[in-house]
C-alpha cells in the first residue's frame, strides 16, 4: 500500500512540475528504498517515464537483491512397486475387488474407455511387456542382436550400468547406446491397439487401452504415494486420493515441524550454494595462478640475462626446489638447445660487463669535458684520447655482429665451405674469438696494468668456475650427461680470448707469447705421452689447432731470425735471453692451460657438492632445520649461497671499481 501511495503521490507531483521529472524519479527511488529498508529488504528499481497527454506516467520494476534462495517445495513421491499390492504398514483405503467391479465404480464415462474396446488376453499382452521391468512398454526398443523388446529407459540403464562392454539382458550379446533400435512396427501396433487392460493399482477398476496405460498410471488416484516428509521421518504410505487429507489433518510435520524442516532445507541450500561459490572462487584462483605460471613459463627465455641469472640463483642456492619444480622453467632445463643458450649467456656476461664499464667511463669523461676543450683538441685528439674505448667497443660490435650472423644452434658453429677445396671450417668462431680477445686485452690497458691484470684474472676465474658449477648442477637435476658446458658455442671463443689475453698481457714482449704458443703446439703435434697432461686445452684452441707443424716450424725459424737481428742491433742482450723468452712464454701458457682445467674441475666439484648437500637435506634433514617448518626443497644450500654471493660480489666489484 505504501508503495502504491508513493507512486500515486509522485505521479500527481509530476503533473504539476513537468520540468523536474528527473528529480522526481530520484525522489521516487529514495522513498521506495526507505520503505524497503524498513522492511529489511533491498531492491533494485528500474523507472520509466513516459510522456502522455499533459502527464507523465511512471512505470517501475523492482527486483529483490537480498532474498534468500528458497528450495523447491516438497512433493509426494510414488511408493515402491511392492506397496501397490499392500504391505503390513498400509493405511486402509476403499478397495474394490476386480471381480466385483460394476458400472458405477468403473467410471465407464472415462474418456479412456469406449464401448468398442475388448479385454486383451494374457498371451497377447506379454509381447507388449518389457523384458526387464515387465511393465507395458511406452517406446519398444531392442539391442540389435535379438527380437526381445525393452523399455528405452530400462535398456539405457542396462547400458549405463554394464561398464565398458554392456550386454543384453536376454541374449547376452554386447551392445552400445548407439546400437539401440526402436521397433517402429511394434510401436505402431501398440498405438493402434484398442484392447484394454485392467489398471494395476489396487482399488482402481478402470480398463484402459494399451496405448493409454502409461498416461493413466501417471494420473491414477489409487497409486500409492509417500508423504512429502518421508525423508524427514514421516512413514505414511497411502493412496493418492488420501494424500490431501493426510497433509492437512494427520501428518505430524504439518505445523511447526514442517516449518522447521523448510528452514533447515533453506539453510542447507544456502550453505551448499555458499560452499559451491567458494569452491568456484577457489577454482578460479587456482586457474588464474596456473595461467600466470604458464605465462611465466612461456615467457622464460634462455637468451634473457635476468632469466638466466634467476635460474643460476635457483640452481646454486635452492637446487632441491629447482629439481622439484623444474617444469616451471620450461625448456631452459629440459632441452639441450635452451640450456646451452643459457650457458652461453653465463660465459659472455662478464665480457659485456667489462665492455659496459669501458663505455660508461667514456661517457663520463665526455660529459666532464668542456665544449671548448673538445673543439680545441679536435677529432683526431678525441680519437687518440679514447682509442682504447673505441677499439674495444668496435671489437665487441664486430664479434656480436658475426655471432648473430652465424645463426646456428647454441651448441655448434656453422661451418663454411671453401670452394674448390672441399674444406668446411667455422670461420665465424675464430672471428668472434679474436674480437673477444681484443676486448679483454684492451680492458687491461683501460684499467692500468696491474689492476687490469687482477680484474682479468678474476674475470677468468669467475667465468669458468661459476659457469661449470651451474652446468654441473643442471646436469644432475636434468639427469643429462656431463661436460655439456664444453659443447656449447661460446666455450671455445670465450676461453680462447681469456687465456691469450692473459698470456699477451703477462708477457712483456709479444714475441715471447708467440714463442710460447709455437712451443706448446709443436709439443702437442709430437704427441709425447709424458706431455699428455693438460698443457693444451685443445677444444679452445680455435684456429691454432689446425695450423700444421710445418707452418709452426717456419714461424719458429722466422722468430729465431728476428732474434738474431735483435741481438745484432742490441735489442736483445744475447742468445741466452732469447732462449729464455721461449721457455718463459711456454711456461706461462702451460700454466694458463692448467689453470683453465683446474677452474673447470673446481666448478664441477662445487656443483656436485651443492647438489649432494641438497640431496642430503632432502633425505636426512636435521632437527635444527626442522624447527623452521620448511620443506627440504625450500631450505637453502649454504655452499651454494656462498658461491652465488661470491659471484654477486664479483659483479658489483666489476661495476663499482
Amino acid at each position: 500500500k505504501r508503495r502504491c501511495s508513493i507512486i500515486t503521490l509522485l505521479q500527481s507531483l509530476l503533473q504539476r512540475r513537468r520540468s523536474c521529472h528527473h528529480q522526481c524519479a530520484s525522489c521516487l527511488h529514495n522513498l521506495i528504498s526507505r520503505c524497503c529498508c524498513a522492511a529489511g529488504e533491498r531492491y533494485t528499481s528500474i523507472y520509466t517515464l513516459t510522456p502522455t497527454q499533459n502527464k507523465y506516467k511512471i512505470s517501475h520494476t523492482m527486483t529483490s537483491t537480498t532474498a534468500t534462495n528458497i528450495p523447491p517445495p516438497l512433493e509426494a513421491t510414488p511408493a515402491p512397486y511392492y506397496s501397490y499390492w499392500g504391505d503390513p504398514g498400509e493405511t486402509p483405503g476403499v478397495d474394490v475387488p476386480t471381480e466385483e467391479a460394476t458400472a458405477e465404480n468403473t467410471n465407464d464415462d472415462s474418456p479412456m474407455q469406449c464401448g468398442t474396446c475388448t479385454d486383451i488376453d494374457d498371451e497377447e499382452a506379454k509381447k507388449y511387456e518389457c523384458a526387464v521391468c515387465f511393465e507395458f512398454m511406452d517406446t519398444p526398443v531392442g539391442c540389435g542382436s535379438c527380437q526381445t523388446r525393452f523399455c528405452r529407459p530400462c535398456l539405457e540403464r542396462v547400458a549405463s550400468q554394464g561398464g565398458t562392454r554392456p550386454k543384453c539382458s536376454h541374449c547376452r550379446a554386447p551392445f552400445t547406446l548407439e546400437s539401440i533400435q526402436v521397433d517402429e512396427a511394434l510401436q505402431e501396433e501398440m498405438n493402434n491397439c484398442m484392447e484394454t487392460v485392467l489398471c494395476p493399482f489396487r482399488g482402481c477398476c478402470k480398463r484402459v487401452p494399451i496405448n493409454a496405460i502409461k498416461l493413466h498410471e501417471a494420473q491414477c488416484d489409487h497409486i500409492k504415494m509417500k508423504c512429502k516428509f518421508n525423508d524427514w521421518g514421516c512413514e505414511w504410505i497411502g493412496k493418492k486420493l488420501d494424500l490431501e487429507h493426510h497433509d492437512n489433518h494427520e501428518c505430524e510435520f504439518r505445523n511447526e515441524m514442517g516449518r522447521l524442516v523448510n528452514t533447515i532445507r533453506e539453510k542447507t541450500l544456502n550453505q551448499t550454494e555458499t560452499i559451491a561459490r567458494l569452491q568456484g572462487t577457489r577454482v578460479n584462483q587456482m586457474v588464474n595462478t596456473h595461467t600466470r605460471l604458464l605465462l611465466m613459463i612461456r615467457g622464460r627465455n634462455a637468451g634473457n640475462v635476468f632469466d638466466v641469472l634467476a635460474m643460476s640463483y635457483e640452481a646454486t642456492c635452492f637446487p632441491g626446489r629447482l629439481a622439484a619444480a623444474k617444469d616451471m622453467w620450461g625448456d631452459m632445463i629440459g632441452h639441450d638447445h635452451p640450456r646451452a643458450l643459457a650457458y652461453n649467456v653465463l660465459l659472455v656476461l662478464p665480457l659485456f660487463v667489462c665492455i659496459s664499464k669501458c663505455g660508461f667511463w667514456m661517457a663520463i669523461d665526455l660529459s666532464n669535458m668542456a665544449p671548448k676543450h673538445i673543439y680545441r683538441v679536435g677529432l683526431y685528439g678525441m680519437i687518440q684520447h679514447f682509442h682504447v674505448n673505441i677499439v674495444t667497443s668496435s671489437a665487441a660490435g664486430i664479434a656480436v655482429f658475426f655471432l648473430i650472423a652465424d645463426g646456428g644452434d647454441a651448441t655448434h658453429w656453422t661451418e663454411m665451405h671453401v670452394q674448390g677445396t672441399g674444406i668446411s671450417y667455422p670461420f665465424l668462431r675464430d672471428v668472434v674469438a679474436l674480437g673477444f680477445y681484443v676486448c679483454y686485452f684492451l680492458f687491461v690497458d683501460f684499467m692500468d696494468y696491474w689492476p687490469g691484470i687482477v680484474l682479468l684474472m678474476c674475470t677468468f676465474s669467475f667465468t669458468v668456475t661459476y659457469s661449470s658449477c651451474v652446468a654441473s648442477i643442471l646436469e644432475k637435476v636434468n639427469g643429462s650427461e656431463e661436460g655439456t658446458l664444453k659443447k656449447t658455442k661460446m666455450w671455445p671463443s670465450v676461453v680462447f680470448a681469456l687465456r691469450y689475453a692473459c698470456l699477451f698481457q703477462v708477457c712483456w714482449v709479444p714475441f715471447e707469447a708467440v714463442k710460447g704458443v709455437i712451443v706448446l703446439r709443436l709439443v702437442k703435434h709430437l704427441s709425447l705421452k709424458h706431455f699428455k697432461l693438460n698443457f693444451t686445452v685443445e677444444e679452445t684452441e680455435c684456429f691454432l689447432s689446425v695450423i700444421p707443424p710445418s707452418i709452426l716450424v717456419a714461424l719458429g725459424a722466422a722468430v729465431t731470425a728476428l732474434d738474431h737481428v735483435a741481438i745484432g742491433n742490441g735489442v736483445v742482450k744475447d742468445w741466452s735471453a732469447a732462449f729464455y723468452a721461449w721457455g718463459t712464454g711456454a711456461a706461462i701458457l702451460a700454466f694458463l692451460n692448467v689453470f683453465t682445467h683446474t677452474l673447470f674441475l673446481c666448478g664441477q666439484g662445487t656443483g656436485d657438492a651443492i647438489y649432494f648437500e641438497a640431496t642430503n637435506l632432502r633425505n636426512h634433514s636435521n632437527e635444527r632445520l626442522q624447527t623452521y617448518n620448511l620443506l627440504p626443497s625450500q631450505r637453502p644450500v649454504y655452499t651454494g649461497v656462498v658461491t652465488f654471493a661470491l659471484a654477486l660480489f664479483y659483479m658489483i666489484f666489476m661495476v663499482a671499481v
